[in-house]
């Protein structure tokens, strides 16, 4: 039998929460706004609402289920939820971006593994909420079922990290100093937030 999880600390929580919730608005604002001197237009929508949704929202839903107990595992869908609605608003904006320039869909990795994560989010929130729900989840004390759910969601949730920052990548080109950058907070916060 595996170690209970001892819940996260409320200073821990609250740093993690404020680094991920910090970099989602101001790395999403960031990685809207390239390249340099584009300013805010339509395409600026997918990356700060993918940001939001993705590293801020699901990011604060997978800490917070490690706080344990009945309101934070909640809380944890409740989360999770909103950052998939949001990601399904940002993954609305580049469609329809590609479509007002006439452009093919699907055409690169940061687009496959960006629709991978996403279907596969909505597929661990929809077992979450059917299966492991606290109050009716049909099979909610099944303990492989909570494992998959668990390590699947943390495999998801990187991808949909890396996938944000192959997206930001094509937005700076070769700026290797501002990539690694971008990338730290999600770098700082992995160890912590998805294992």
């Amino acid at each position: 039998m595996a170690p209970k999880m001892k819940p996260i600390s409320n200073e821990k929580y609250v740093s993690l929460l404020a680094l991920l919730s910090g970099h989602s608005l101001i790395g999403g604002y960031y990685a809207a706004t390239r390249p340099e001197g584009a300013g805010w237009r339509f395409f600026s929508w997918h990356p700060m609402l993918m940001m939001i949704g993705m590293v801020g929202m699901m990011g604060a839903a997978a800490l917070t289920k490690k706080r344990g107990g009945y309101t934070n595992t909640k809380l944890h869908g409740i989360m999770a939820w909103v950052g998939i609605m949001v990601a399904g608003a940002g993954l609305y904006v580049i469609y329809q971006n590609k479509e007002n320039m006439g452009k093919e869909h699907f055409t690169s990795l940061h687009s496959w593994a960006g629709l991978a994560a996403f279907g596969g989010v909505i597929g661990a929130g929809l077992a979450g909420g059917v299966v492991l729900h606290p109050d009716f989840g049909i099979d909610k004390q099944n303990k492989m079922i909570r494992a998959v759910h668990k390590n699947l969601s943390r495999a998801l949730l990187m991808m949909a990290w890396c996938a944000s920052l192959s997206g930001f990548k094509t937005l700076i080109g070769d700026d290797v100093k501002t990539l690694i950058l971008f990338a730290a907070p999600v770098v700082l916060a992995a160890p912590f937030t998805l294992m």
